[in-house]
């Protein structure tokens, strides 16, 4: 679970077979696990953005959970990209975006 320590926000680029497989929801899953607040949603290039808030410790742990719950990891998907961005000060949740 989310720690009291101080907060990042990243938007992750995840390129490779992430579209038609539940990445999105897995992602979901992943962040309320670790108590992580964001959004996720498929791209018209078939990468699926996300950006994740919450402690650096908390957005390793979504990677790790994530690599587990979506088979293929390095292989079929990937990281293409992190990039920080702007704190959401009142975000509550993780949920799915459109486009």
């Amino acid at each position: 679970m989310e720690s009291t320590a101080r907060k990042e926000r990243v938007r992750y680029v995840f390129v490779g077979r992430v579209q038609n497989r539940g990445f999105r929801f897995a992602c979901v899953t992943c962040a309320r696990k670790e108590g992580l607040t964001g959004w996720v949603r498929n791209e018209r290039n078939g990468t699926v953005t996300a950006e994740v808030q919450g402690s650096s410790t908390g957005q390793l742990a979504f990677l790790r959970r994530l690599s587990t719950l979506v088979p293929g990891f390095g292989d079929n998907w990937s990281v293409g990209s992190e990039k920080p961005v702007s704190l959401v000060d009142d975000e509550r949740d993780f949920g799915v975006r459109r486009y």
